[in-house]
């Protein structure tokens, strides 16, 4: 480090700016497996067509599995591979925790929330887009975001803004305006003991081999 300053007189590397660099896939790989496993979906034709059906069945009370775009580098979930719940219904939390994720009721799920309101709600530190700190929930706030709680009132929280992840970033907009709450609950999209979701095939498996009530990928929603 000191060489590459000193020496060689060269700048500071520039931050990594994003970590989903896995792999994506385009409409007719998705739609052929989907075809190929014989299931029933629905194509939405717009971004706001999405946006709207995902609103729509998260305040119904249902967790939905979110794919889209490129696949995170890393075990953190950061709008990409994503299992959403609404932080106002406790059953949906609940339900997440032992139903799909089958894992202990002390691990919490992350806070997605817009990051140029995130102060609102949270204290948020510049790695929060990362999901690699947790902050203090907002007194206001600490009963709505309970099932996020860690201890000492902090949460795990994820900002996302606009250039990071635009779709998801409207989403997140889309819910608050819904109702009045524009933070969603966020958690890997994996089983117990499996790796994050990779493909739509890998999307298929894990959601028709648990209690998830619908999945996006790519455009497609597939409800049970």
């Amino acid at each position: 480090y000191y060489a590459w300053h000193q020496v060689y007189h060269q700048t500071a590397r520039a931050p990594l700016g994003n970590f989903c660099l896995g792999p994506e896939f385009s409409r007719e790989e998705t739609k052929q497996v989907l075809e190929n496993c014989k299931l029933r979906f629905r194509y939405l034709l717009t971004d706001g067509d999405l946006i709207d059906s995902t609103v729509s069945q998260i305040t119904g009370d249902k967790i939905v599995a979110w794919m889209h775009g490129r696949m995170e580098f890393g075990p953190r979930a950061l709008g990409n591979r994503s299992i959403l719940a609404s932080p106002l219904n406790p059953y949906s939390t609940e339900n997440l925790n032992i139903y799909i994720k089958h894992r202990e009721p002390f691990r919490k799920f992350a806070a997605s929330v817009p990051a140029e309101i995130a102060s609102e709600f949270f204290e948020a530190g510049p790695n929060a887009r990362f999901l690699a700190t947790a902050g203090r929930v907002r007194p206001a706030h600490r009963k709505t975001f309970e099932a996020a709680i860690l201890g000492q009132d902090r949460v795990r929280v994820h900002t996302v803004s606009k250039e990071d992840n635009p779709l998801y970033w409207q989403l997140l907009h889309a819910f608050g305006k819904a109702t009045g709450l524009p933070v969603l609950y966020n958690t890997s999209f994996n089983l117990f003991g499996d790796p994050l979701v990779c493909t739509p095939r890998d999307a298929v498996r894990s959601f028709y081999s648990s209690g998830i009530d619908a999945m996006v990928v790519g455009r497609f929603l597939l409800e049970k």
